[in-house]
């Protein structure tokens, strides 16, 4: 008897010991080798192919560090995709740093890094940096904002911006910008609100190097990738204008931002007519959008919404952009350009050519002299020949929404560091769509919600007490 006891006994453990050992094989098998799913309708997790060459191209370790806190919205999209960025890719290492409950680390990492804006995703290798802010993770619905709702979470670009951001501290080349001087341009180096350093400090976040140049010389950097002209208040000379042409014509990038002329002291650029032959047609007026009229501002403060197809604002889909005292920017038939209207206004706008009356009295009334709506603000133009290594220019009508007075306003900085990325050639994330959040909402009525506290209040607790009565009656029994 005590040996079948003993038999039994350890039968009964080596069968535990091998479902234990077999328990444990099957999880180290699963850590090893695993197969992760995404559930998601829009597959807001998956990561896209170009995404997945770009992560098994990378040759150096690449450190992501995250500082957010789990309330952040937007924190658990950004935690599930970066941990398929590093299944894909063991180069990437990622740390998530809470700043509430580490504020010394925080600190420490933010002067590492040079952060200054909260829930920001930092990547580094070396001494390159770029940095994701978290209004740049998502597209959003400001439809509603004029009957008092907040906006709507339209799509998730995570996967766009994490890419482009690996791509940018993995590339060995910096690109170099140049600010044009001598007519008055606004300053890269300015604090003032008049001036850019805040978007020169978001251009170097973006791994893009900034300097300043003049065109007197008759050349152009040799090392220029792109070329800035922002808010020019003199003409340029003969001399300028042969030299930007050259430039243009080796295959150069351009970013040209005019404000309207509309004090008489003012001057033309000279540029509204150089533009015609690459394309861009410049108008001399003032837009004005009613319809997207904001409060504590004037009628020449145009709220942009509407942006049209094209890779150079694609990511911009959903958000606003704020362009103060804009001049219509539209295209127009040359030879061996092709051009493409980026951002208009409401078809209620128009470009109000009248503007001494404007500026005299601050009233504008449509008349059959006006530009019609819906007016364009923006054109890219570049080489019909060859539109990968020909020239790239944009203009837009207005130089105010990228000075330090108005870039952090609406999606303005965005728009700014969009275009400076397309005409350096950076764009090589573009086109990654963003993914549609699942937003499932539940609506009940007034019975519905009374009939769920009823059974969840009253019934299953009656319901227990009921079972625990016919038990009892049964045992008695």
């Amino acid at each position: 008897m005590r040996k079948e006891k003993i038999a039994v006994a350890s039968s009964a453990t080596a069968g535990i010991v091998l479902a234990v050992a077999l328990a444990g094989m099957v999880n180290w098998l699963g850590f090893r080798h695993y197969v992760r799913g995404d559930w998601t309708s829009s597959k807001i997790y998956s990561l896209s192919d170009k995404t997945k060459n770009v992560l098994k191209g990378i040759k150096d370790d690449v450190r992501v560090v995250v500082l957010m806190t789990p309330s952040t919205p937007l924190f658990a999209e950004t935690k599930e995709l970066l941990s398929r960025y590093e299944a894909v890719s063991p180069r990437l290492k990622v740390e998530f740093i809470d700043p509430e409950r580490d504020p010394l680390r925080t600190k420490q990492l933010a002067q590492e890094f040079g952060v200054s804006a909260a829930n920001t995703v930092v990547f580094a290798t070396g001494d390159r940096k770029k940095y994701v802010t978290s209004d740049q993770l998502a597209d959003y619905d400001y439809s509603g904002m004029q009957m008092g709702q907040p906006p709507k979470l339209k799509g998730f670009k995570g996967e766009e911006q994490f890419t482009s951001a690996i791509l940018g501290v993995v590339s060995p080349k910096v690109p170099k910008i140049y600010f044009v001087t001598g007519h008055g341009e606004r300053d890269p180096d300015s604090t003032g609100e008049d001036g850019m350093s805040q978007l020169r400090e978001l251009l170097k976040r973006d791994n893009l190097e900034v300097s300043k140049t003049t065109l007197l010389s008759g050349s152009v950097p040799a090392d220029c990738d792109l070329l800035v002209i922002a808010g020019p208040k003199t003409p340029l000379t003969d001399v300028e204008k042969s030299t930007l042409s050259g430039y243009l014509e080796k295959g150069g990038r351009a970013l040209v931002l005019l404000d309207p002329v509309l004090a008489k002291q003012q001057r033309p650029s000279g540029l509204e007519e150089f533009l015609k032959a690459y394309g861009v047609l410049v108008n001399d007026d003032l837009v004005i959008d009613p319809a997207r009229k904001l409060p504590f501002f004037d009628l020449s403060a145009v709220y942009v919404t509407d942006f049209r197809s094209h890779a150079a604002v694609d990511g911009l889909q959903g958000l606003a952009v704020l362009l103060p005292v804009a001049r219509s920017v539209t295209t127009v038939s040359a030879p061996g350009a092709t051009s493409t209207i980026l951002l208009t206004t409401s078809d209620k706008g128009w470009g109000e050519t009248n503007l001494d009356l404007l500026v005299r009295t601050g009233q504008a009334e449509k008349d059959a002299k006006d530009t019609p709506g819906p007016v364009p603000l923006g054109v890219v133009a570049q080489s019909e020949k060859d539109q990968d290594k020909g020239w790239r220019l944009i203009v837009f009508g207005n130089s105010a929404f990228a000075a330090n007075a108005q870039v952090a306003n609406a999606g303005n900085a965005n728009l700014g560091l969009n275009a400076v990325n397309w005409l350096a050639k950076q764009e090589q994330a573009l086109g990654i769509a963003a993914r549609s959040p699942e937003q499932v909402q539940l609506f009940l009525s007034a019975s519905q919600m009374r009939t769920i506290f009823l059974l969840s209040l009253v019934g299953l607790p009656a319901f227990a007490i009921a079972l625990g009565v016919a038990v009892w009656w049964r045992r008695r029994r």
